[in-house]
C-alpha cells in the first residue's frame, strides 16, 4: 500500500485539490459547484419545462383520437351487449350462439387498433389499447353520475362475463399487434387480415369458456365457433375502408412505408 501511494502520489491528493481552488480554475461562486451548470448546461441553455416533456406530450397528443375512438366502440359494445340479433332462419348452432349488435362493433375497435399501428407503431396501437381499457374499466368502477340511471336499458353483465371481456380482449388485441408488426410489408392487406384472425381466434378462445364454462344458460362452444367466424368475416369486409383510409395514416416512423 505505501509502494502504491508514493509511485501514484495519492499522498499529496489533499493537497493539490487545495492548491486547484487558488488558481484560474477555482470556484468563482455558489453556482459552479452545480453539474451542469443551469445558465449553460453542456454548452448551451437549460431546457424548458415545455421542452423537458415534448415527447409525452407529443404522444398524448397522437393517441387523444384513437383513444377517444376505441372508448367509444368498446362503450357502444356493452351497451348493445343484449341487443340480439333475430335470426329465426339460420341453424341452431348458430341461435344458440346469441348474437348480438355488440359482436358487430369488436372487429371496428381491431380495425382502429390497426390504423394506429400502421401509422405510429406497435408501441402507440399498446398504448391506445391499455389507455382505451383502463378508461372503461376507470368508468365502471367509479360510475360518475350514477350512470345506470341516465343510461336507458343499461345491460347487466356479471362480474365474472366483465372480468373475462377484459382480460380477453387485452390478449387478443395485443397478440393482434404483434401480428400485425410481424406480417408487416408490401402486401397492404396481410398486416390487417393477419391481425384481425390472430384477434379473432384468440378472444373467442378465452372470453367464451372463461365467461360461460360451467353455465347451463349458454353453449359457450357454439358460441366461441360463431362467434369467431362472424368476427373475422366482418374483419375481411372491413379491410375495404382499411384500403380507402390507407392514404391518410401513412407510417410516420419509416417502417419501409408499410
Amino acid at each position: 500500500m505505501r509502494a502504491y501511494d508514493y509511485r501514484n502520489g495519492a499522498h499529496i491528493a489533499p493537497m493539490v485539490a487545495l492548491e486547484a481552488d487558488e488558481g484560474p480554475y477555482r470556484l468563482r461562486r455558489g453556482g459552479d459547484a452545480v453539474w451542469p451548470p443551469r445558465d449553460r448546461a453542456y454548452g448551451g441553455e437549460a431546457p424548458g419545462l415545455l421542452t423537458r416533456h415534448a415527447r409525452p406530450i407529443r404522444i398524448s397528443t397522437r393517441l387523444a383520437v384513437p383513444v377517444a375512438l376505441l372508448v367509444t366502440l368498446l362503450g357502444a359494445a356493452y351497451l348493445y351487449t343484449d341487443a340480439y340479433l333475430r335470426l329465426s332462419g339460420a341453424p341452431v348452432m348458430v341461435q344458440r350462439a346469441l348474437l348480438a349488435v355488440s359482436d358487430l362493433i369488436l372487429p371496428l375497435a381491431w380495425t382502429a387498433l390497426h390504423l394506429t399501428n400502421r401509422r405510429y407503431g406497435a408501441p402507440y396501437a399498446f398504448g391506445q389499447l391499455v389507455a382505451g381499457l383502463g378508461i372503461i374499466i376507470a368508468v365502471a368502477l367509479i360510475n360518475p353520475w350514477n350512470i345506470s340511471n341516465w343510461i336507458a336499458g343499461a345491460p347487466a353483465l356479471s362480474w365474472r362475463a366483465t372480468v373475462a371481456f377484459t382480460m380477453s380482449f387485452l390478449l387478443a388485441n395485443y397478440v393482434a399487434i404483434i401480428a400485425f408488426d410481424a406480417f408487416r410489408g408490401p402486401r397492404w392487406w396481410s398486416a390487417p387480415l393477419a391481425a384481425s384472425f390472430a384477434a379473432s381466434l384468440v378472444f373467442s378462445a378465452v372470453y367464451y369458456p372463461a365467461a360461460f364454462a360451467g353455465g347451463a344458460e349458454v353453449a359457450w362452444a357454439d358460441s366461441a365457433l360463431v362467434h369467431f367466424v362472424l368476427f373475422f368475416g366482418e374483419s375481411v369486409l372491413l379491410l375495404a375502408p382499411y384500403h380507402l383510409l390507407r392514404p391518410a395514416m401513412r407510417p410516420l416512423h419509416g417502417m419501409n412505408g408499410y
